[in-house]
């Protein structure tokens, strides 16, 4: 008696009479009796559509311009406006994320006083936080929006000797454009 019920023949009464006992049996059809009886597999399932994080980004809101991009594993932010225009790079641009969410906040300064010691100015810092964005394809944009914050703290007096400054004015700005993959 052959054991295996691959090898009885399609149409044999006997492969049906089989099928019919293995489901009376146990409950279960054979497909779902063999799929039970086959060994899972324990390595995770590769993705068959690849999926890039978006490494570029390109914003503007309220006459502010900001292209953020990392080249090479590099950050790098233009900040334009219709007066000022600055590039920052790697270490100018403090990055972080936020807890339990994956989103990004970057921070860089835009201007401040350039004499520490006697102080009679602003400092200017940008906040930018960016949305986490998975695109399928690396041909993909996405169109998001991203909120900007622009704290000033008015600065008069001597900041190494921590004289006390005027409070810090913010200025929230909604930002919207695209989010790309580059290579």
């Amino acid at each position: 008696m052959n054991p295996n019920l691959k090898d009885i023949s399609p149409n044999s009464s006997r492969r049906q009479i089989l099928k019919t006992a293995l489901t009376f049996v146990t409950g279960l059809t054979t497909t779902s009796l063999l799929s039970f009886l086959i060994p899972k597999s324990t390595k995770p399932a590769k993705a068959l559509i690849p999926v890039q994080k978006a490494n570029e980004f390109e914003l503007k809101g309220e006459g502010i311009e900001i292209k953020y991009s990392v080249v090479n594993g590099v950050p790098q932010l233009d900040y334009k406006t219709e007066k000022i225009s600055h590039n920052f790079s790697g270490d100018q641009i403090e990055t972080s994320t936020t807890d339990g969410i994956n989103d990004t906040l970057l921070t860089v300064i835009i201007s401040r006083p350039p004499n520490l010691n006697f102080v009679l100015g602003s400092i200017v810092r940008l906040s930018l936080f960016l949305p986490d964005i998975n695109l399928v394809s690396t041909t993909d944009e996405l169109a998001v929006q991203a909120i900007a914050i622009l704290a000033t703290q008015q600065v008069e007096g001597n900041l190494v000797r921590g004289v006390p400054v005027v409070p810090t004015s913010y200025k929230t700005v909604v930002l919207k454009g695209t989010a790309r993959y580059r290579r």
